[in-house]
């Protein structure tokens, strides 16, 4: 074969031009290798992965398109529709009362605001992105849209909006639901959109947020550990778990002046193992 036309990565083949399983040797890492993303020929941990650039240029994948469920990154679509929506994120909003009490009794992961509690909206984004609040979720619903039904009515429009053809949820917070599905591909497409909000790039990448009355930490930078990366570092992200989904992650990062986009689903573990998302994160953002 022509070398200069193996480098290229396309090669013909009775007639028809397709593409040739190949490295990146500038970057030092593989993907495409009979459908896995690989990294230095180690195999990532998650089912399915995409990284892209902030442009959208997909720089490597894992089944990309596959169904998945979304977990608590269904908490981008929440947290990016609510600011669209808000004039002020000073406003006052009641934390709910009837589904953060049923929630409570689900197990769902908690910020831990008190059903009839007067908040404001700065603080329940804080409270939804950071620790994860379900109770964030459901109370910001109810604020922007009056119901739970009429926000998630909201959230399937905006997919439609961004294109992301292969999603459909059924709740504002993430908890498995079998018509609540999407892509790795759609999620990155929506957190890409959303980091260009001001308001949602200051909250994806906080360490924490602390006021009068509440405190929270970052799950993202809790279970990274340290965040200095290989010619850059971790800027900031979103963590999902949930026995069908597995452990999850949404993440952004800064690599030689350029940022990337990163979004994992399917990781076997949970809250109590090595989080093997975080895993798979390092070893991609360090061999860029």
């Amino acid at each position: 074969m022509n070398e200069k036309r193996r480098l290229s990565g396309v090669r013909l083949r009775k007639g028809l031009v397709v593409l040739a399983i190949f490295s990146f040797s500038v970057f030092g890492y593989h993907f495409y290798r009979n459908g896995t993303f690989e990294v230095g020929l180690k195999p990532i941990h998650s089912q399915a992965a995409i990284l892209i650039d902030t442009t959208g240029k997909t720089i490597a994948s894992k089944q990309k398109n596959k169904k998945i469920k979304p977990a608590s990154l269904a908490k981008i679509m929440t947290a990016i529709i609510t600011l669209e929506k808000t004039d002020n994120i000073y406003n006052i909003a009641t934390v709910d009362t009837d589904k953060v009490i049923q929630l409570q009794n689900s197990g769902a992961s908690m910020a831990g605001f008190q059903p009839g509690d007067q908040v404001t909206v700065r603080e329940l984004l804080y409270g939804l992105m950071l620790p994860s609040g379900a109770d964030a979720a459901v109370s910001l619903a109810k604020h922007v849209s009056g119901s739970e039904e009429t926000f998630v009515e909201e959230m399937n429009q905006k997919a439609k909006e961004l294109g992301m053809n292969r999603t459909h949820f059924t709740n504002s917070y993430g908890l498995d639901d079998k018509e609540q599905y999407t892509t790795v591909a759609d999620l990155a497409l929506l957190t890409n959109y959303a980091l260009k909000n001001g308001d949602f790039r200051a909250i994806f990448t906080s360490k924490f947020f602390q006021d009068d009355q509440f405190v929270f930490y970052s799950t993202v930078f809790e279970k990274f550990g340290e965040i200095s990366l290989r010619n850059g570092e971790l800027l900031g992200g979103k963590t999902g778990y949930t026995e069908d989904a597995g452990l999850c992650l949404a993440s952004l990062a800064v690599i030689d002046g350029q940022e990337y986009i990163l979004v994992s689903v399917g990781a076997k573990g949970n809250h109590d193992t090595e989080q093997f998302n975080m895993t798979d994160a390092k070893m991609i953002y360090q061999s860029l």
